[in-house]
């Protein structure tokens, strides 16, 4: 079964696996929130494999709460598959990415 893992170390979480409807749950979204939340934010996406439109979904509402409580989430290590479904449902610039 699929699988996505996270850790929180200071302001950097590394999510590693598969970001998707597969791995997207209501205990995963929990533990995110209240780990991130009112916390400025790296989002290091590096070691995640396979992210499908949940994953990129996920990442997006996880962009707004930031906004909402005026923290940061920055994106880094961007998998080349979320880049392209994020242009093709027209969100790339909506996603915090550093460079």
């Amino acid at each position: 079964m699929p699988a996505v893992k996270w850790e929180l170390k200071e302001n950097k979480a590394i999510f590693t696996g598969e970001l998707s409807r597969n791995t997207i749950n209501e205990a995963f979204e929990k533990s995110c929130k209240s780990s991130f939340y009112k916390k400025d934010i790296v989002v290091d996406l590096e070691n995640v494999d396979k992210v499908d439109s949940a994953g990129l979904a996920w990442l997006l509402i996880l962009v707004e709460n930031a906004k909402s409580t005026n923290n940061e989430i920055s994106l880094h290590n961007i998998p080349n598959d979320l880049l392209k479904l994020a242009k093709l449902s027209a969100v790339d610039l909506f996603l915090p990415a550093a460079i």
